[in-house]
């Protein structure tokens, strides 16, 4: 760690990333869960709170205590970088954490930071850490405000049947344990509630308890948001309905295209997208979106372009390069991705992304474009007209 790095941190001064103290103490460890716990940061320790630089008698005592503390006061164990470095010739210490979507207790407290201030997290905000550190939870969380009469019952019926025949009433098993059984319901305060799992599945309506479920359907004239909106459509429904509705406002808009074959009279269409490619994205997004993030699917659709944005970035540990591999098992929301592929709507697991680029090439369009955002998974198929 250079002299002017460390400069360019005590000039910007402290703020949601960078903290000054003077000295090593409890204090500094608060401080470092909380950036664990929010956006990971810089403590720079030598330095006091107006930026002025103090030195330490002892870094490398100083340095060790951290590490210490890091293993045995902070639950689990914090990693951080531990580095002595100079400034204005005064030894300093530098403490840099990166936030791992763990969550991190220090003396039974769970602290995060809040512009220039590190506090105590509230209850809400402990859930929401507890719901990124196992994001792939939520869709088994009970939807308090429904009741099993929110569930489709012949639906449910009709897909235990295909899985396992005769599989109600076997040894005296009841429709309503089968559902709980496979996560599709909880008990919660002694009754029987659907879970999110459930209602994006087999709910009456799933957006009356969270319009954020749906798609929002664009048609634009043009090739970005400031162009002229012909259609728009807020899409609701199941799980799979949403992707033959999305599929539908696609096939709706799209333009087909021809050419004739060397003998100059079979004509041969051309699509604008290969429609089982729309479909696999489709249900991508519905099957691997964050459904804690009160936001929708958005689908797009350009004069150059199909864009599918679905919110919720990669999960933690996996980055593009292993996604677009293919062959990466684990999903953020298992029982809506195991349902969908039952029903033949997603490809094997990790072989979706592999599927969009094949099906897209195999039609002679540009290559589709991936980007995994800290927010959203974005996919852009270019239009097959623009080669043409």
């Amino acid at each position: 760690m250079n002299e002017k790095l460390v400069a360019e941190l005590v000039s910007q001064g402290e703020g949601p990333n960078v903290e000054f103290k003077e000295k090593y103490s409890s204090r500094l460890l608060e401080t470092l869960v909380a950036f664990v716990n929010t956006a990971g940061g810089h403590i720079l320790v030598g330095v006091d709170n107006r930026g002025r630089i103090k030195g330490l008698f002892d870094p490398k005592a100083t340095a060790e205590s951290i590490l210490s503390a890091c293993r045995e006061a902070i639950s689990p164990a914090v990693q951080p970088t531990v580095d002595i470095v100079s400034l204005e010739g005064k030894a300093l210490v530098l403490v840099s954490v990166e936030r791992t979507g763990r969550m991190y207790v220090k003396g039974g407290t769970v602290f995060i930071r809040h512009g220039r201030q590190t506090r105590r997290a509230t209850a809400e905000e402990i859930r929401y850490l507890t719901l990124e550190e196992s994001p792939e939870v939520f869709e088994r969380q009970p939807v308090r405000e429904a009741s099993l009469r929110d569930l489709d019952e012949e639906a449910l019926r009709v897909y235990f049947e295909e899985r396992a025949p005769g599989v109600e009433g076997k040894n005296h098993i009841k429709l309503t344990e089968l559902t709980v059984g496979q996560s599709l319901a909880v008990r919660y305060n002694g009754e029987v509630v659907p879970t999110v799992a459930g209602l994006m599945h087999f709910g009456r309506n799933p957006q009356q308890f969270n319009t954020n479920w749906g798609i929002t359907a664009l048609r634009v004239r043009g090739q970005d948001l400031a162009d002229p909106i012909i259609d728009r459509k807020e899409l609701a429904g199941t799980a799979s309905e949403l992707i033959e509705k999305g599929r539908l406002f696609v096939a709706g808009h799209m333009h087909i295209g021809y050419e004739f074959e060397e003998n100059g009279v079979t004509r041969r269409d051309i699509p604008e997208y290969p429609m089982d490619a729309v479909r696999e994205v489709l249900a991508n997004a519905v099957a691997h979106r964050d459904y804690s993030v009160n936001e929708r699917v958005q689908l797009r659709l350009f004069d150059d372009c199909l864009e599918v944005q679905n919110p919720g970035s990669l999960l933690p540990g996996l980055t593009l390069e292993m996604v677009l591999r293919g062959g990466v098992p684990r999903r953020r929301n298992t029982v809506i991705s195991q349902i969908l592929r039952e029903k033949g709507y997603v490809e094997e697991v990790g072989r979706g992304l592999v599927f969009i680029h094949r099906r897209m090439r195999e039609i002679g369009a540009g290559d589709p474009q991936f980007e995994a955002t800290p927010s959203h998974f974005i996919v852009n198929l270019p239009s097959r007209h623009r080669t043409l």
